[in-house]
């Protein structure tokens, strides 16, 4: 009888356990998936810049001017730790877009601060300004639809697309799953494009500018110039780790609104660059580096409950036959 009792009770442990198998596969397993403290990844881009106007005098270029600069970009990302906490992840992203001759011609470093288990920026202390949506990372096992990505140069998020699933190569891992989405839209921007553009302009300036020496402006008086910056790009992500792995297409175009002076917009420059393909196979092989981590807490722990409740409950039902046997 108490083998039966004993039986019993394994019984129902076993059950228990077994239930907690789907909870650990969709609540628990998922609960452990966080961004880790050891990002460092280096993205590659080459590319060029055109410039429609000299940025110094404000005068536009004949199209046959047009001055065009080649360009080498290393974007690189890495964790910062100490300024991380439990929820929130800190990364330092440092960019250099260097031309002929070894010139920097644009550059930055940013602090973005991401939500570990979503990958969206989040507010945060040590982040250099308040953002939403997404831009280094896409969350974990991205879906099938639009994100929200964010853009520092106009202060806003704007929609990517998906269009298609496909697989690609690293160096080392193959047939890798990833999601293709494209982005494309057109705002005010916060600031200039470009380090020696100016916030404002004479009328004087303004009217050789845009070509039109009867615009009504104080030829003294000072204008703020409105900026607008053009977008259009694919981005490809890693469908597990949200890893942006390549954009084989991305495209910035900028612009002067003088659409208050019924002139509409009058294009400055134009900024082209592409993923280089040595460097996607490297950041593929970077985001597939955590595949076994994900696995663990997205697949064997679950795997591993549903197994050890199997075996419990045939345990349990062993005892309960021994029990009515012997009493047989």
């Amino acid at each position: 009888m108490k083998r039966s009792k004993a039986g019993i009770i394994v019984l129902v442990i076993g059950i228990i356990i077994l239930i907690m198998a789907p909870i650990f596969k969709w609540v628990i397993g998922p609960s452990l998936v966080k961004l880790p403290d050891d990002i460092n990844n280096s993205s590659v881009y080459e590319g060029v810049m055109t410039l429609y106007v000299d940025p110094t005098s404000m005068t536009i270029l004949p199209p046959d001017m047009a001055v065009k600069v080649p360009l080498t970009i290393t974007r690189t990302d890495q964790s910062q730790p100490s300024k991380s906490d439990g929820s929130v992840a800190v990364v330092k992203e440092t960019m250099k877009a260097v031309g002929p001759g070894g010139k920097v011609q644009l550059s930055y470093t940013k602090y973005f601060a991401m939500d570990r288990k979503k990958s969206n920026n989040v507010a945060y202390k040590y982040a250099d300004r308040t953002r939403s949506g997404y831009f280094i990372l896409l969350p974990f096992n991205v879906e099938k639809k639009t994100y929200m990505m964010w853009d520092d140069d106009t202060g806003k998020a704007g929609p990517a697309k998906f269009v298609k699933v496909q697989k690609m190569d690293g160096d080392k891992y193959k047939n890798v799953d990833v999601y293709v989405f494209e982005a494309e839209g057109s705002d005010a921007m916060l600031k200039p494009p470009l380090p020696n553009l100016p916030k404002e302009i004479t009328g004087a300036e303004a009217k050789k500018l845009l070509g039109d020496p009867n615009l009504n402006l104080n030829d003294d008086q000072k204008y703020p110039i409105t900026y607008v910056k053009s977008t259009k790009a694919t981005i490809v992500a890693d469908q597990r780790t949200g890893t942006i792995v390549d954009l084989p297409a991305y495209e910035e175009s900028y612009y002067v609104d003088a659409s208050a002076l019924g002139m509409g917009k009058m294009k400055i420059a134009d900024l082209k660059y592409h993923q280089t393909r040595a460097n996607v196979r490297s950041v593929i092989d970077n985001a597939a580096k955590y595949y076994g981590l994900l696995d663990i807490a997205e697949k064997w722990v679950p795997l591993a409950v549903l197994i050890v409740g199997i075996l419990v409950i045939l345990i349990g039902i062993l005892l309960m036959v021994r029990t009515k046997q012997q009493e047989a």
